[in-house]
């Protein structure tokens, strides 16, 4: 409207044009011996000294060493200090009394609407799709939302100028239009050439134009709309450090209009609203220095969505359009179907699998108004970024011709040296794997990686194996230096203390597990035995127990039973036994089950032999303790159910199996020498090998980054070896169709008692986690 018919006054509320301000004891003095606002004169009470005096009594030191800030006092009411710099960055503005500090945009948000609507019969104007606080303030206080949408065809996001116009013109209850620009979650500056139509328009309300994001956009598109607050009394801008100057924790948002508007918020706001601590960082943050930095950082932020994360989402399959103007620190990407059409389902899928499975969260807005199959990334360091696009890259290879994301693999991390052992804690944050050497490597995940945390450092020779409790969060780690140490957190000095368990060992230790209810571990040897040790509660050590007879070689494996008593072992003499380990004192007796009633320590419960004469690698027991599997190494797998005396093996026409887990009653996981994990299923009575993991993932990888493979069918035939098998190349590169690229060492259960998810590691370095209901 008109500048000179603009009458702010006639859009207030009544009660805030008769509003008598609170008068705060620092709007008068904040100088000298100040004793008129009850504040604590002896400064922060956690500062002070209490020295004991000559007679007892309690005498106080007072320090003001570390009281700076004067804490203790309140802080300026208008945070005069900022809005002198705040001059600095936005010249344009005229002085500070046309600058409001609030906690946050959202308390200038919230301030706007109490002061100009009243609750019932009111309205605000909003341009969806934008930020969802404008509706959720409005609701707060009663006051009704009016919705004009932006043109979004093709992802323009600019405001549909004559509709705004008509709705604020022809409905007297509106008394503020909110503009986004740069939008959220559009990332568009909007034209300067509306925003003046709006303003110009006959509206006679406040034109809001929220710029949290404006110090992202590139010079050569636009600035600031501060600049037009001379021009347009009606006009106010909010703009915060939570984005550019990257203090989102201080919590500290600016509203720049006129110095009437600016005079009637500061009447309504609380009296101190804005902390000491906020204005210091603030006032720090908008010196010379700090803008210099901050503008550093922001060219960084520019160069990394607009050279990389732009460009490299557009690469990705199922990525249809980037949307929008780039003119934030993010970016909004279309998920669309093989069709081409814009899907929610995957977008939401893969946003739900990056957050819940990955630990990167990214946004999902396919709800908001056109921005259908829509995910939101913010724009990262160069490493999240790189994070964001592999893992990106990974999921939407996995995405059927039905739309929907299926996949196995739910994340994979490659370490720089080959794993023989490996072992998650309860809530898979943290991982220890042993490099091939006498070290446990302790990681700890950060987002969606894998940081160093501990080295474990106390065996003289190679580690064989791993354990952790995932209840009494204690480690087990074995040797071939014959010994084994428990690892117990000590949190205090956040660091791992080794006991030494001495298992009387002629021979190297080969593997280590705990018992179920983790009062006990068993660990198997070279020495024809397996050592079962408890804790002796009189002498305060661990004691080791030999299971002997009828053990004739190394025993390579151990598995315990639901019961905590019963121990499988298998090795080199190619058979797989089920022994008692039961100890008098540490264990309750044991309910019969299908492996016998009277267990006696080393009761022999159970033998069988290897089908083709091979060693035994691994061995399991069923969850329900009815069954034991296990593997060898004539590449079989045979499953032993004493209470029906059935005995079944299926041979494999792979490589040999190493390692196993049982899952389910139902599913059997073999791995090894053939890089792939193999998912046996039950049928009837026998059992089949039902699929290999990560095979169709490997597949939809190696279409993703090479779309054109024409020549495939070449590349098959010029790899067959000298016996006309076709060698394992998804690529032509020599690389094996499956993730693990050498042989898998080790497999684990999930440590929180899933039945979908095993982990695998392996000597090519990789660290994956299945999904077995892909």
């Amino acid at each position: 409207m008109p500048v000179s018919s603009f009458d702010l006054k006639r859009i207030l509320r009544p009660n805030i044009l008769k509003l008598e301000p609170y008068r705060c004891a620092r709007d008068d003095y904040s100088e000298g011996i100040l004793l008129d606002a009850n504040e604590n004169s002896y400064g922060p009470a956690y500062q002070v000294e209490i020295n004991e005096g000559a007679n007892g009594s309690e005498e106080l030191h007072i320090s003001s060493g570390n009281n700076d800030l004067s804490l203790h006092r309140y802080p300026d009411p208008l945070g005069r200090k900022v809005k002198e710099r705040i001059l600095k960055l936005r010249p344009s503005v005229p002085s500070i009394e046309n600058i409001f500090l609030g906690v946050g945009s959202d308390e200038v948000i919230d301030m706007l609407v109490r002061i100009t609507c009243t609750p019932g019969k009111d309205s605000i104007l909003i341009t969806p799709p934008t930020y969802g606080m404008y509706k959720v303030v409005a609701n707060i206080n009663d006051v009704n939302v009016v919705k004009v949408p932006l043109i979004v065809e093709g992802g323009e996001f600019q405001l549909d100028v004559n509709a705004v116009v008509q709705a604020a013109v022809n409905d007297p209850t509106i008394k503020v239009i909110w503009l986004c620009s740069p939008g959220n979650p559009t990332g568009t500056y909007l034209r300067e050439e509306d925003v003046r139509r709006v303003l110009d328009s006959a509206f006679e309300g406040l034109v809001v134009i929220d710029e949290a994001y404006v110090d992202f956009v590139r010079a050569d598109k636009g600035e600031s709309y501060a600049r037009l607050v001379r021009e347009y009394p009606q006009l106010l801008v909010m703009q915060t450090m939570s984005k550019s100057f990257g203090l989102a924790g201080i919590r500290l948002g600016v509203g720049i209009g006129s110095c009437e508007l600016v005079s009637y918020l500061n009447n309504a706001k609380a009296p101190y609203n804005v902390s000491t601590l906020s204005l210091s960082v603030a006032t720090a943050a908008l010196s010379d220095d700090g803008l210099l930095k901050m503008r550093g950082v922001m060219r960084s932020i520019q160069k990394q969505r607009d050279e990389y994360l732009i460009p490299e989402l557009k690469r990705l399959p199922h990525v249809g359009a980037i949307l929008g103007g780039n003119d934030a620190n993010f970016v909004v990407c279309r998920i669309v179907d093989s069709n081409g059409k814009a899907s929610n389902e995957i977008a939401k899928s893969v946003y739900i699998e990056m957050a819940q499975n990955r630990g990167l969260v990214v946004r999902y807005r396919g709800t908001d108004f056109g921005c259908e199959g829509c995910l939101r990334i913010t724009v990262g360091t160069a490493e999240e970024n790189k994070v964001v696009i592999d893992t990106l890259r990974t999921l939407l290879s996995a995405v059927h011709l039905n739309g929907k994301l299926k996949m196995s693999i739910l994340d994979e991390h490659n370490f720089p040296f080959c794993v023989t052992a490996h072992a998650f804690n309860r809530d898979k944050t943290q991982v220890a794997v042993c490099p091939n050497s006498n070290e446990v490597h302790i990681y700890t995940r950060s987002g969606a990686a894998w940081t160093a945390a501990h080295v474990l450092r106390e065996h003289d020779l190679l580690v064989t194996s791993i354990d952790w409790a995932p209840q009494t969060n204690r480690i087990v780690t074995c040797s071939q230096d014959k010994n084994a140490y428990v690892w117990t957190f000590d949190a205090a000095g956040a660091v791992w203390k080794p006991t030494l368990v001495h298992l009387r060992l002629q021979r190297a230790a080969t593997q280590a597990r705990w018992s179920p209810q983790e009062n006990k571990f068993a660990v198997a040897s070279g020495d024809k035995c397996v050592a079962v040790c408890y804790f002796g509660e009189d002498n305060d050590w661990w004691v080791s127990k030999h299971l002997k007879r009828p053990i004739a070689s190394t025993v390579l494996c151990v598995a315990w039973h639901p019961n905590n008593v019963l121990l499988a072992c298998g090795g080199t003499d190619m058979k797989a036994r089920v022994l008692s380990a039961y100890i008098k004192g540490v264990d309750d007796k044991p309910a019969a089950t299908a492996w016998g009633e009277r267990l006696p320590f080393n009761t022999l419960c159970g033998e069988f032999e290897s089908p083709a004469g091979g060693w035994v690698h691994s061995i399991a027991f069923s969850p329900d303790g009815d069954s034991v599997a296990f593997v060898t190494h004539d590449s079989s797998l045979t499953v032993a159910s004493p209470a029906t005396g059935s005995v079944v093996s299926v041979r494999s026409h792979g490589l040999p199996f190493v390692t196993l887990v049982w899952p389910d009653t139902r599913t059997i996981v073999a791995a090894g020498h053939d890089c792939a994990p193999v998912v046996f299923t039950a049928d009837g009575t026998s059992w089949r090998a039902a699929k290999r993991l990560g095979e169709d993932d490997m597949l939809r990888r190696s279409a993703a980054a090479s779309p054109s493979n024409s020549n495939s069918a070449f590349n098959m035939f010029r790899q067959m070896d000298s016996r006309s098998q076709p060698a394992k190349s998804g690529s032509g590169d020599g690389s094996l169709k499956s993730v693990h690229q050498n042989t898998i060492s080790e497999m684990h259960l999930d440590p929180a008692g899933s039945t979908a998810e095993v982990t695998t590691t392996g000597l090519d370095g990789k660290l994956v986690q299945w999904s077995l209901r892909a």
